[in-house]
């Protein structure tokens, strides 16, 4: 995810922090000191931002290690203004393994309130809820009582049948047992959509504006996963070799082919992306943005091997297409990337090849699967 960067990591799973979730301290913090008149209040807001943010991680690290249980890999889980998104390098296949991910997460908040509870009362706090959190607690006990609630609060939320939060989550897996994966996950995501538009709503109404942003991640997160289960459906069983162009097909380069070279075969050919061959191995690859820039600068780039990415993925023929193909098609940036066999090129996998490939389905499996919404694919779990 652009933005984020690394601060930790714990069983081969990277935490990540965006850099857009120190606005929403640096938010609060100036909100507690105008409330408040004094440094404390500010104080105060900030501390229970950031341990808040910490039983977030706690919720997300409960559906990565139950996933990674399953068999599931993690890439990452990152911290955003509006909560945490664990990067799931794919979906679960069985929906009881789709509920059992998505329980944990809950479970943990539930376990997390029990505890700040027990701690907050050992400390003698009153089991009431703070009505004005930038004056303060009164006593660390209050805190910790305080924090019980969130987690509740929490926990609450995301069990709201508002796909793609664990409520939603759980809801498809329950559907996806009877209605199968691709019409389970067009009502949840239907209803998550229903549930965002009120919570829009309310959150301009009442002004809470963290709120409308929530609501525009679950709307845009329902549409983008349901579009990518309906890509895995479609890609089901394909591999590479069955969409990708041919060698024969693809234009190649040299290292020192020109500028004026490349920008020819660019106006008179249908590639935008080239791979680069040296002696028949591939070295490298000119993509799209590398040209642009040389077109503005074409006294400084005088050459491909002055303008070529030198480190760049490639992928077998007979890789899977959505678990293999279209994931680092996706994590690359790239517009289209080389299929090697044993390190020679047998042709290239582009974007409009993976939107092709619906072109090999029977006519009732593209049917069925029409009925979802178009969006950006996504592979993540969401808490506020």
């Amino acid at each position: 995810m652009g933005g984020a960067f690394k601060i930790g990591r714990f069983s081969g799973i990277d935490v990540k922090v965006h850099w857009t979730f120190f606005l929403l301290l640096a938010f609060f913090a100036f909100i507690g000191y105008q409330a408040s008149g004094s440094p404390l209040g500010a104080l105060t807001a900030t501390v229970t931002i950031v341990a808040l943010f910490l039983c977030v991680l706690l919720h997300e690290f409960g559906h990565s290690l139950v996933a990674q249980r399953l068999g599931i890999e993690i890439h990452s889980i990152t911290l955003l203004p509006i909560g945490g998104v664990s990067n799931l390098e794919s979906l679960p296949e069985k929906p009881a393994d789709e509920v059992k991910i998505s329980v944990a997460g809950p479970l943990v908040s539930v376990v997390l309130a029990l505890i700040f509870f027990g701690v907050g009362l050992l400390l003698g706090a009153v089991p009431r809820v703070p009505t004005d959190l930038f004056a303060g607690f009164g006593s660390v006990g209050q805190f910790f009582f305080y924090l019980g609630y969130l987690n509740v609060v929490l926990a609450v939320f995301n069990l709201l049948p508002a796909f793609p939060l664990d409520g939603g989550r759980i809801l498809r897996g329950l559907l996806a047992t009877r209605l199968g994966a691709v019409r389970a996950t067009r009502v949840s995501s239907t209803i998550g959509q229903v549930f965002a538009a009120a919570f829009f709503l309310i959150g301009l109404l009442s002004g809470d504006i963290l709120l409308a942003l929530v609501a525009v991640f679950i709307f845009f997160g329902a549409s983008g996963e349901a579009q990518m289960v309906k890509q895995r459906e479609l890609t089901r069983g394909l591999t590479v070799s069955d969409v990708m162009g041919t060698k024969p097909r693809t234009e190649t380069v040299t290292p020192d082919y020109t500028f004026g070279q490349v920008l020819d075969s660019v106006i008179h050919g249908y590639q935008e992306d080239f791979p680069v061959l040296d002696d028949g191995k591939l070295v490298g690859m000119l993509t799209r943005n590398e040209i642009m820039t040389a077109a503005h600068s074409p006294e400084k780039y005088s050459r491909v091997r002055d303008l070529m990415k030198t480190n760049v993925p490639t992928i077998s023929s007979q890789a899977d297409l959505f678990e293999d193909g279209i994931r680092i098609l996706q994590q690359s940036g790239l517009g289209a990337l080389p299929v090697t066999e044993n390190a020679e090129l047998v042709g290239m996998l582009t974007l409009e090849d993976v939107a092709q490939a619906s072109l090999l389905r029977p006519l009732s499996a593209t049917e069925d699967v029409s009925g979802i919404d178009d969006g950006a694919t996504s592979q993540k779990t969401a808490s506020r």
